[in-house]
């Protein structure tokens, strides 16, 4: 009777724990070993099961796991994605999701690694900060190039960690192209697909262009990845599609492909024709293709549409400069004084609005009225420089 009572309770232990006794004891041996912290026994084991059973998608989970609790992002995207593969084949979608759990958690984490050596590279110059041995604005940006590559693998395509990558970029241009352009840098080039580093030397001039370019083309695909994740049931309301556009717009500004960044404007304005950042920047780009007509008609808009006083005196005082700019055909000072008699009064302060006045009454011959302008303009100027 005691010998049938233990059989009989093996034989339920088997029912109850089957999953865990079809586990491989490598599986298993790993499992003990992570809730130990003892990742790199746990990889050890794992590579050993994949690669005697390369369709055991639990072994590939748990080998992402380990990898990511290792900081090896690249290995362990790799990992989740095979495993992710295997289970969409047997249509396991519980154990999808908790992959899925695996990634958010872990991309979190690579996030926020890498965001701490941009806080560094910013705080250079700070009160109080102290770097560590060695460490520069450039190291730290590197650092931190390497940081969001990694972290883009791990969720891919994540719009935040392109745009945070793109600003990246932007904050090596403004490091580099304070040295000489002549200047011989040592860099570290990190690919965004594949994340394989390689070093070199470089002209910082010639770097800079590069840096830009980079930023440009990584802000397009972060406002790609913006579009599909508000297509999501969870997309992530924080940073606004129009922040992305307005980034990428500027870096075509700055590389001069007007045409470009007409391009991405205008389809936009179409959906949403009220968005300031938008018309704002469109205005930019029309100036710079010398369209002076189209970009006081655009600036007129934002004029319109903006409710702040000073910003919208700042844009009027825009559209006066057109009417007084020489090289403009519809050159017109008169037009100048209507529009910045309107600013004048939503800024009363503005120094810069009575210095135009000044300049605009003494085109059209009434020289007392500028020379008024023009002293009021002085000393608010002064005013604004604490009175030096």
């Amino acid at each position: 009777m005691r010998t049938k009572l233990i059989v009989s309770f093996v034989v339920t232990l088997l029912a109850v724990n089957g999953a865990a006794f079809a586990k491989s004891w490598r599986v298993a041996g790993a499992i003990v070993h992570m809730r130990q912290d003892e990742y790199a026994a746990a990889i050890k084991l794992l590579e050993e099961d994949v690669a005697e059973s390369p369709d055991n998608a639990e072994a590939w989970g748990y080998l992402g796991d380990a990898y990511a609790h290792e900081g090896e992002y690249m290995e362990a995207a790799g990992a989740w994605s095979r495993a992710e593969e295997i289970y969409a084949q047997k249509k396991k979608k519980k154990e999808i999701d908790k992959i899925l759990q695996s990634r958010e958690y872990f991309w979190s984490q690579a996030f926020n690694a890498a965001h701490k050596y941009v806080a560094r590279a910013l705080s250079f110059g700070n009160p109080g900060f102290v770097p560590e041995e060695g460490e520069t604005v450039g190291s730290d940006l590197e650092d931190a190039e390497e940081g969001f590559i990694a972290t883009y693998h791990v969720f891919s395509p994540h719009p935040k960690t392109l745009f945070l990558l793109a600003l990246v970029y932007e904050d090596k241009a403004a490091y580099y192209g304070e040295l000489d352009e002549e200047d011989v840098v040592a860099v570290t080039d990190y690919d965004l697909e594949t994340g394989a580093a390689a070093q070199r030397e470089v002209g910082a001039g010639g770097y800079v262009e590069e840096m830009w370019l980079k930023a440009l083309d990584t802000y397009e695909t972060a406002a790609e990845a913006k579009r599909a994740d508000m297509a999501g049931e969870n997309w992530d309301e924080k940073t606004p599609l129009g922040d992305y556009l307005v980034k990428l717009v500027n870096a075509c500004l700055r590389l001069e492909e007007y045409e470009r960044a007409l391009a991405i404007i205008d389809p936009l304005l179409a959906e949403t024709p009220d968005d300031l950042d938008l018309l704002t920047a469109k205005g930019a780009v029309l100036d710079k293709l010398d369209r002076v007509g189209e970009a006081i008609a655009t600036y007129e808009q934002v004029a319109a549409r903006v409710t702040e006083d000073k910003i919208k005196a700042e844009v009027l005082g825009e559209i006066a400069s057109y009417y007084l700019r020489k090289e403009y055909e519809g050159r017109d000072p008169k037009k100048a004084i209507e529009v910045l008699e309107e600013a004048v009064e939503l800024a009363p302060e503005d120094y810069r609005i009575y210095i135009n006045l000044g300049k605009a009454y003494g085109e059209v011959g009434e020289y007392e009225k500028g020379k008024e302008f023009l002293r009021k303009g002085q000393e608010l100027y002064e005013k604004s420089q604490g009175g030096q």
